[in-house]
């Protein structure tokens, strides 16, 4: 596939005197254009969006791009922190979230929704989405809720994304959804799990919950403290792979009144908007500045 870019990128270069190529999250992409960007014929600006929180490149990689974009300032951080020197041109534009998908639904609405999918009115439901990674966590999730459904009988638990199962009567295992109907499932969710063991580059999912209006419990990892920074609906868990420290947070969290989130401070949650015109802007070269670091 990198040998179709690299033909592509050099028929280009022969009838134009400059291009900009943008490589989306692909090492191998972006290591193969990197090493190779002398043949091409051209003046060629080369960026790369970086989705992770460290990056892992080869250093003679890292200097032949010249602007990296990360999602967060910590990882901007502890990239630049692995490389002597490092010559690329940093520029942090975050990520987004669209809120025409998710948003939190009025009360009324949300139960209607929560009896149309098997959720009683005095449940709280616990959410856990992700992918079948171990690093994603999930036998930590199936621990906590051993104990809390063998302590709470107004529990339900839903899990997303995984071939995993836990066996219980109040446990929907739902697998992979498609993402249109993701919306559905964090609109009725009152504490959604994001108890990942690495460091995230943002956490993308726990954001489509917080916007949905759920209690976030998250893992002190990557970049995730500082998405959740100003964010008074999420508890954080230093020691993500203790079960009493989730244990500890859901019950704290359980015990608090939180009401409920208006739409109209959810839209600003990470707003898709706001991602689409910093990612914009940060594909010119014209006019930015070493403050634009």
């Amino acid at each position: 596939m990198a040998r179709d870019y690299l033909r592509a990128i050099k028929r280009l270069a022969r009838t134009n005197e400059r291009l900009t190529v943008v490589v989306m999250d692909d090492p191998h992409l972006i290591e193969a254009i990197a090493l190779n960007r002398a043949s091409f014929n051209c003046d060629l600006k080369l960026i790369f969006s970086f989705h992770g929180f460290r990056l892992k490149l080869k250093p003679e990689v890292v200097n032949n791009i010249d602007r990296v974009l990360y999602l967060s300032e910590a990882g901007r951080i502890e990239s630049e922190k692995k490389y002597n020197p490092y010559k690329p041109q940093s520029i942090v534009v975050w990520n987004g979230v669209n809120s025409k998908d998710f948003f939190p639904l009025l009360s009324s609405e949300r139960e209607i929704l929560r009896n149309k999918l098997g959720v009683k009115e005095h449940e709280k439901v616990l959410l856990w989405m992700a992918n079948d990674r171990p690093l994603k966590g999930f036998h930590i999730f199936k621990s906590i809720v051993e104990v809390i459904l063998s302590k709470y009988d107004n529990i339900h638990v839903v899990t997303i994304g995984t071939n995993n199962t836990i066996s219980h009567p109040s446990v929907s295992n739902l697998g992979r959804l498609k993402h249109s109907d993701i919306a559905s499932y964090l609109q009725l969710t009152d504490f959604y799990f994001f108890t990942t063991l690495y460091e995230e580059g943002f956490g993308l999912s726990m954001v489509e919950a917080l916007k949905c209006g759920a209690v976030v419990l998250a893992s002190n990892k990557g970049a995730i403290p500082s998405v959740l920074k100003d964010q008074s609906r999420t508890l954080l868990i230093d020691r993500p792979d203790e079960v009493g420290q989730w244990l500890e947070a859901i019950e704290i969290a359980m015990n608090r009144s939180w009401g409920s989130l208006p739409k109209t401070e959810a839209d600003k949650i990470w707003n898709y908007q706001n991602w689409e015109s910093r990612f914009l802007s940060a594909l010119q070269f014209n006019g930015l500045t070493e403050s634009d670091r």
